[in-house]
């Protein structure tokens, strides 16, 4: 039995306009929530706003990550309302997450994350002496083990949240809408870069490549994931990526939940070297995926996904 392709719950009422609009609203809400959820954690927490923008103590990365939320909220309201299906429906035809897609997804990153680490071991060969900063301990081991279950729990929401919004919600409404990867994939993705652009932190070097290496991300997500027919490989993907900061993370961004910070200029060049090597590696696997997939599996979806 031939499987349904990814879009196909988008099918029926796949109108420009309704998608548009449905994005909007979406966008709109996390807005909303981002807002409701920062000002309670400043009003009722011992918390300041900045914490709370970067996520650089635990109580102000549960706070930001919690904001998320609003991407599923958006979602949930604007699918029966715009186009007359559920939530679950951005999963994929069969409407649940693939476990088996998803553990893929996760240990491919755990894959790509120890072999950038081994690399790190190599950088004082071709690197300039004391250009790669040092990790260090950000808080002690038992108060880190406390809040680690539900650290990981709020990156998975938010990895979630992400992937059904940009490779689920938009994927899907422009899959059945045009044949072009460069509008269902590639779109959609650049959007997704967009909202990483950041030169107030990053300076405007870093904060393109941060951008760049997120559309590169987000347009082999698409890929994946019209591959294989579920949103599973994709928010596993997402997730191994992200997690990672709740072991290693950088100093003053994104480092509440983390055991490990490493003290890095988010304007420099470590940062650009960081951002172009992980580009690097994550396209090869991907590449090497793929390649192994086209040997050994049939495409899933084989009508859309040339």
């Amino acid at each position: 039995m031939t499987q349904p392709p990814f879009w196909q719950p988008a099918e029926d009422r796949k109108q420009l306009w309704r998608t548009i609009l449905g994005l909007f609203l979406v966008m709109f809400i996390w807005v909303l929530a981002t807002f409701a959820i920062s000002f309670a954690a400043v009003s009722f927490l011992p918390v300041p706003p900045d914490e709370v923008a970067n996520g650089s103590s635990q109580i102000g990365a549960f706070a930001m990550f919690s904001t998320f939320f609003g991407f599923h909220i958006g979602l949930a309201i604007v699918l029966p309302l715009l186009h007359r299906r559920s939530y679950f429906s951005l999963f994929g035809p069969d409407r649940r997450l693939n476990g088996k897609h998803f553990r893929r997804g996760v240990l491919a990153t755990l894959a790509v994350f120890v072999l950038i680490t081994l690399i790190s071991l190599l950088e004082p060969a071709f690197l300039p002496s004391g250009m790669s900063p040092p990790a260090k301990l950000n808080q002690p081991l038992q108060g880190w083990a406390i809040g680690v279950i539900p650290a990981l729990f709020l990156v998975f929401m938010q990895s979630l949240a992400e992937e059904l919004v940009f490779r689920g919600y938009l994927l899907q409404q422009l899959h059945a809408r045009f044949r072009s990867p460069l509008l269902w994939a590639v779109l959609p993705a650049l959007i997704f870069g967009a909202l990483h652009f950041d030169p107030f932190t990053f300076g405007m070097m870093n904060a393109t490549a941060t951008v760049l290496n997120a559309a590169l991300v987000g347009t082999l997500a698409a890929f994946i994931t019209v591959r294989t027919g579920n949103i599973g490989a994709a928010v596993g993907l997402h997730f191994g990526n992200n997690a990672s900061v709740v072991l290693l993370g950088q100093a003053d961004h994104l480092s509440g939940f983390s055991l490990f910070t490493v003290e890095m200029d988010p304007t420099g060049s470590y940062m650009t070297y960081s951002l172009i090597m992980s580009s690097l590696v994550m396209f090869v696997a991907f590449m090497l995926w793929w390649r192994w997939m086209a040997r050994h599996r049939p495409i899933a979806n084989d009508a859309g996904a040339a």
